[in-house]
């Protein structure tokens, strides 16, 4: 009796052991990854209580933050406020950071690109558009190379900007 509660009928007539098929379709469903997650706190908190971030970048040694009142703030994963750049007029649109996290860049409808450097000024740079510069992107090794280029977008226009020998480009 045991074995005929074990097996269905199929549309067809032919009998299957349903146990069987239940195990095979418990091997297929794949376990959802557990994800594991901290809050940041510490300077964040503060840094949230008056000001908005606007947008964000990670890199495996900081966070850098824009924010709306046209702030670059740089942080450590735990949210402590490592630097903070007064970049902009406005909203901060967008960061980007080089490979060796080195270099902050940031954009901002006011028109200007800003470039950082977090443990030297001796390439921070200040670009004027006469447009609002929705996005910037840092080459991956703009610190390492001796053209620093650097692309911007806004108001339907891409730009490279690289560094000649007799200034940008």
């Amino acid at each position: 009796e045991d074995d005929e509660d074990d097996e269905e009928e199929d549309d067809d007539g032919a009998t299957t052991d349903a146990t069987a098929d239940e195990t095979e379709d418990d091997e297929d469903v794949l376990e959802e990854p557990r994800i594991r997650y901290d809050r940041v706190r510490h300077d964040l908190v503060e840094i949230l209580r008056v000001d908005a971030a606007s947008c964000l970048a990670a890199h495996e040694k900081f966070l850098a933050m824009g924010t709306h009142w046209g702030v670059v703030q740089i942080l450590d994963h735990q949210g402590n406020r490592v630097r903070e750049f007064p970049a902009h007029s406005t909203t901060v649109n967008a960061v980007s950071i080089d490979e060796n996290g080195d270099y902050v860049a940031s954009c901002s409808d006011d028109g200007n690109v800003v470039i950082n450097g977090l443990y030297s000024t001796d390439h921070n740079t200040k670009s004027a558009h006469d447009f609002p510069v929705r996005s910037v992107a840092l080459d991956p090794l703009f610190g390492r190379r001796r053209d620093r280029r650097y692309v911007v977008g806004g108001s339907d226009q891409l730009i490279l900007h690289e560094r000649s020998l007799f200034g940008l480009r």
